[in-house]
């Protein structure tokens, strides 16, 4: 008497049917809180100036600025994702003068707003 088999597909299809209810090992990605560090700059640079960020973390470099954003005559501002550490940092006018002072350290998803003073020209 012949058997009765079953063709490959059904095999397949009933296969992957009982996958589908159990649950997957691999754990759901986390949400970011998006959350963002925020470092400002309260000074008025003057007309035709520019304020440029050095610095470690957040992807700053120590050999090239990164232009901050000129919100106010007075207020220069830059963003990150919030970083795991902190982030060192100082600002260099017209990204060839640098601000008086030590460095300064940003904390991770929150804004660090400061007046740096410039040597004079």
């Amino acid at each position: 008497m012949p058997t009765k088999t079953k063709s490959i597909p059904a095999v397949a299809a009933k296969k992957a049917a009982g996958k589908s209810t159990k649950k997957s090992a691999v754990a759901p990605a986390k949400k970011t809180t998006g959350k963002k560090t925020v470092i400002a700059a309260k000074i008025d640079i003057g007309w035709g100036n520019s304020v440029y960020l050095r610095g470690h973390g957040g992807g700053l470099s120590w050999d090239v600025g990164v232009l901050m954003d000129n919100l106010k005559r007075d207020e220069w501002t830059w963003c990150c994702p919030a970083s795991d550490g902190p982030i060192i940092f100082k600002f260099v006018r017209n990204d060839l003068h640098w601000a008086l002072g030590p460095d300064r350290i940003a904390v991770p998803g929150e804004t660090a707003v400061i007046r740096p003073q410039f040597p004079p020209w």
